[in-house]
């Protein structure tokens, strides 16, 4: 980058580009004002001067004025500032205007020409840089750069201040090489990536792309990622590496830089975000806020109450909210700062261009697309706003098929109505005839699928009468989570997994995930939980990890996966605490159309999907299943898996009949069994022990009896029967003698 900028490689709008260079190019190398050539204003003294003035509350108690609120307050804030400050905030001023294509070439010119006026002598613009300003210029900064103007400052300062305590030689690197500017301009304490992404496009035109929102640079990456062979990385440097070499390949496809947001380049990338990615939003409008949402449809906009919130930035974490939240509101509740927290952050940061937005109004559901991001703006109170594009596109909210008409009656200021987007895009396609015919016609959100019918394969397969099978699927069918209780080795997991994997399809295995139950298993394991890890700086640190039933619910709601049923099988269940380790969860079980809050993720509605089946099992040797509570019981539909009925009753002899094998081990079975009374029942030994592969070889039912029965008979009857006894009544030789095959 030369002081001219002649020798840089321009992208789409070289005159903008070569104003910007003329600015910035004497300005990063020595700080000279580009207004006043005699002047620095491009230092950390005068930059630490303008951010001190952009810090403090501008006056309130001003007059009428022409001005914008924005602009007012930056008057207030400049009054009595010295000369290079002045000129600064007009320099940076216009930085900030001068690639936008969202405002005139009049108000940026009356901008810029009315900071310029606070100081006494005022400069002119330079003839060059002021003919400039009547480009339109290549970037779509939004509502952003309009309300948030005085932020962009602020950021810009912090820049300046950055940049002079950097080192010569890492300065040079940066302007000699555009991927070291980004780590410099990256590096600037309290990033603000809109104008960040805006500065960077104008010192380097040529490798970074005029695009502002961090969403749109990835969505564009990876809508082109395949004229790249495919994306290099998720990090800021490899998306804006990867969109460097995208438009030089499609500028030569086009004979001409690439217009991202114009024709067809602009149409495939917003095309390429599916319908399964967009979210779905309930906005109300806030305390006091009655008739507001009729006002919000006919002005093209949502906004929220923020009149104590500290400016924070667009994709702020829920950290930042939270401290901005706890600095603003201290006089509320903690439980009304918490749902504060979590409405402003997924206002601020989870809310994304293209996501369905609605509101009520009138006794009506009204829908629009949410298409910009946030800004602040004065109507009786600061307000935090965002623009909607709504449509024409109402419902009845008396007629809203579920889950929506559960979702619609959740509390708070902000719903995520996710769940039911395949009816809202079905309302608002525009080939549909009337909304309320387009959601009658719209698939069933979170209809349960259709289970498949057990075949003659499965039931010989598993050597179980077909009838029992389908018992089962039925009763899977209408409940959705079913309990296989029983003494030990009746075959209780297998089947439920050979079940799961028939009913779930053949065709992704991903569809059926077993986890196994014991003392120490948590609510962190089951659902979610903070689990050590390594942050992006190789540091020790806790990330938010999901567990198998958020993980199986999150596959069985993926675009592969949402017209299939999906298994959860929980082995053991009964060796876990199960009220600590389903918490909440408990609730869904009961409620599928309902949803919670989860504990480690509260500003993130969850729902079990119905698509989602549970099967658990129990043994019921150790008792352990008597202690089962009725929360449990009522929500799960128990069928036992006993030697002495069906299924299980005989499977032993069909399996091995279907091997022309010797039926000794199923005669041995029901002799051990009829020795144990009544009292013994669930002490009963099941067919899996016999249905290896050694049972039907030489020696092998004496290893079976010597190593898996008789400890475990010693065991069931201690204090009751000596060893001996258990040997004499149940060993092996006695109950050959008993089956006359001594």
């Amino acid at each position: 980058m030369s002081d001219g900028s002649h020798d840089r490689p321009l992208g789409p709008a070289p005159k903008i580009e070569a104003a910007a260079g003329r600015v910035l190019g004497p300005a990063l190398r020595t700080g000279q004002s580009p207004f006043e050539d005699d002047l620095y204003t491009w230092t950390p003294e005068v930059a630490e001067e303008l951010a001190r003035r952009l810090d403090a509350d501008p006056d309130e108690s001003a007059g009428e004025s022409m001005r914008s609120p924005v602009m007012q307050a930056l008057h207030d804030q400049l009054e009595g500032a010295p000369r290079p400050v002045v000129l600064l905030a007009a320099e940076l001023l216009y930085i900030q205007q001068l690639p936008l294509s969202t405002v005139t070439a009049r108000l940026k010119r009356g901008r810029v020409r009315d900071v310029l006026s606070w100081t006494e002598n005022p400069p002119e613009i330079p003839a060059d840089l002021d003919e400039v300003l009547t480009e339109r210029g290549p970037l779509t900064g939004g509502l952003g750069f309009n309300v948030q103007m005085r932020e962009h400052l602020r950021w810009l300062c912090s820049f300046i201040i950055h940049w002079a305590e950097l080192d010569s030689s890492v300065r040079d690197a940066a302007l000699s090489d555009p991927w070291e500017f980004q780590r410099a301009a990256r590096s600037t304490p309290g990033d603000w990536r809109a104008i960040r992404y805006s500065l960077q496009y104008m010192v380097w035109p040529g490798h970074f792309q005029p695009i502002v929102k961090h969403e749109h640079k990835t969505r564009i990456r990876d809508a082109f990622a395949d004229l790249i062979s495919g994306p290099s990385g998720i990090d800021e440097l490899d998306i804006d590496q990867d969109l460097h070499r995208i438009s030089e390949v499609l500028s030569a496809q086009l004979g001409q830089p690439v217009d991202w947001y114009r024709g067809s380049v602009a149409n495939q990338w917003q095309r390429h975000r599916d319908d399964h990615s967009r979210r779905a939003w309930l906005v109300r409008p806030g305390r006091g806020g009655v008739g507001q949402a009729g006002q919000w449809v006919a002005q093209n906009r949502i906004a929220l109450p923020a009149s104590h919130l500290p400016r924070i930035p667009a994709h702020a974490s829920r950290l930042e909210v939270s401290q901005a939240v706890e600095q603003g509101y201290p006089h509320l509740d903690y439980q009304a700062r918490f749902q504060l927290t979590a409405e402003l952050h997924t206002f601020l940061s989870r809310m994304s261009p293209q996501d369905v937005v609605a509101t009520v109004a009138d006794a009506r559901l009204h829908l629009g697309t949410l298409t910009d991001d946030l800004g602040y703006v004065e109507d009786g109170g600061q307000q935090l706003e965002r623009s909607v594009l709504w449509s024409e596109i109402t419902l009845d909210l008396d007629s809203l098929p579920s889950p929506l008409s559960e979702l619609i009656g959740e509390p708070g200021t902000v719903v995520d109505l996710t769940d039911g987007l395949d009816a809202l895009l079905s309302a608002m396609h525009p080939g549909s005839h009337s909304s309320e015919s387009a959601i009658a016609e719209a698939p069933a959100a979170g209809a349960v699928p259709t289970l498949p019918a057990v075949t003659d394969e499965l039931a010989d397969g598993l050597h179980m009468p077909r009838g029992e099978l389908q018992e089962i699927v039925d009763t899977l069918q209408s409940r959705q989570q079913i309990v296989f209780y029983g003494p030990p080795g009746t075959g209780k997991t297998y089947l439920a997994q050979e079940l799961a994997r028939f009913l779930a399809g053949a065709d992704d295995p991903s569809r059926v995930q077993l986890v196994q139950f014991h003392p120490s298993y948590a609510y962190e394991d089951f659902f979610e939980g903070y689990r050590p890890t390594l942050t992006e700086s190789g540091q020790p640190g806790f990330a938010l990890q999901a567990g198998p039933l958020r993980r199986q619910a999150a596959r069985a709601t993926s675009e592969s996966g949402r017209d299939h049923p999906s298994f959860l099988i929980i082995d053991e269940m009964n060796r876990a605490d199960l009220a600590r380790v389903f918490g909440e969860m408990y609730f869904l079980l009961e409620y599928r159309d309902r949803t919670v809050l989860p504990q480690y993720s509260p500003d993130t509605s969850f729902r079990l999907p119905r698509n989602l089946f549970i099967i658990g099992t129990m043994n019921t040797a150790d008792r352990s299943i008597a202690m089962v509570d009725a929360a449990i019981r009522r929500r799960f539909a128990f069928m036992e898996l006993h030697p002495d009925t069906p299924p299980v009753a005989g499977v032993l002899r069909r399996h091995l009949e279907a091997r022309d094998a010797s039926t000794e081990p199923a005669d041995l079975l029901e002799a051990l069994n009829s020795e144990m009374d009544d009292s013994d029942r669930d002490l009963r030994i099941g067919p899996s022990y016999f249905m290896k592969d050694e049972a039907t070889e030489p020696g092998g039912l004496e290893a079976i009896w010597r190593f898996d029965l008789l400890p475990l008979l010693e065991e069931h009857y201690y204090g009751r029967l000596t060893r001996a006894e258990v040997h004499e009544r149940f060993g092996l030789a006695a109950l050959r003698r008993k089956i006359g095959r001594a």
